[in-house]
């Protein structure tokens, strides 16, 4: 079976839920270049838009059984390497504020087990912040802040002000200073 074209790939997509590794890596070869592309304008680096391609493939390998050779295949591959590049974002974001959080506090006198535990007090927080915010601050967010977009870029991608976004990251990035100001008092 060639693959040339999407024309056969709902015979690829049954193919590879029988196991047939060659299948595999014919929707690799296919699939990979623009996958790539893809990664590199989410994250802008090439060892972390790898990392995402090879993630897709363990996905979709192991997940294999539950394809749908009907579906669209193209835009689950791109929906699946968009949403690890956002969980590495969000994963790099609580990161940061969990460093931000013990460089502010002081981490002398503390255990391990006191910072995992601090650790994930933290990033319930943040999840929580995160989810008051208003949509559209929230998005312009995680396009700064996790998808490490630049205000110009966001502010095409929204069809507004770079003042508007600045506004936007101004207010959200305030919610959270005081989440956490408040969380420490506590």
């Amino acid at each position: 079976m060639k693959l040339k074209g999407i024309h056969c790939l709902p015979e690829a997509i049954a193919a590879l839920r029988a196991g047939d590794i060659a299948v595999f890596e014919k929707i690799y070869d296919l699939f990979e270049p623009r996958l790539f592309a893809f990664a590199m304008h989410l994250v802008g680096q090439k060892e972390e838009a790898e990392e995402i391609i090879q993630e897709v493939f363990l996905k979709i390998w192991e997940r294999r059984n539950q394809l749908d050779p009907e579906q669209n295949f193209e835009g689950y591959l791109f929906s699946v390497a968009k949403n690890i590049a956002y969980n590495k974002g969000r994963r790099r974001a609580y990161e940061y504020a969990f460093a931000q959080y013990f460089s502010a506090v002081g981490t002398e006198n503390r255990c391990f087990t006191e910072e995992t535990v601090a650790y994930r007090d933290l990033e319930r927080l943040l999840e929580e912040t995160y989810a008051e915010l208003p949509p559209v601050r929230r998005k312009v967010f995680v396009l700064s802040r996790m998808e490490g977009k630049s205000n110009g870029e966001i502010a095409q991608l929204l069809n507004t002000s770079i003042s508007n976004i600045d506004n936007h990251l101004h207010k959200a990035l305030k919610v959270i200073r005081e989440k956490l100001r408040i969380s420490n008092a506590l």
